[in-house]
C-alpha cells in the first residue's frame, strides 16, 4: 500500500476516533458515536468534492446539503435488510 494512502487512512481513523470519543463523553451510545463520527467524515468528503466541483456555493452550503441528503435517505423508508438468523 502506498505510504500517502497509509497516512491518509491513519489520519482518518484518528479523527473519527477523536470525534466518536467526544460524542461518547457527551452521552452518545458507543455504537452510535462511532457511526456518527464515520458518517460525519463521509459527509465532509462528499461536501468537499461538491465544493471543488461547484465553488460558487460555500463549503458550508455543500456540507448542509450532504446532511440534508442523508436525512432524506434515512426518511425514505428503505426496508432494513434481514439480519442473519432471523
Amino acid at each position: 500500500m502506498p505510504a500517502p494512502l497509509v497516512r491518509d487512512l491513519a489520519k482518518t481513523a484518528s479523527l473519527t476516533d477523536a470525534a466518536a470519543t467526544a460524542l461518547r463523553r457527551r452521552g452518545v451510545a458507543d455504537r452510535l458515536a462511532g457511526l456518527a463520527a464515520r458518517t460525519g467524515w463521509a459527509a465532509f468528503h462528499e461536501a468537499a468534492q461538491a465544493w471543488i466541483d461547484d465553488p460558487a456555493q460555500s463549503l458550508d452550503a455543500h456540507f448542509l446539503q450532504a446532511f440534508e441528503d442523508l436525512r432524506g435517505l434515512s426518511a425514505s423508508g428503505l426496508p432494513a435488510p434481514a439480519r442473519p438468523g432471523t
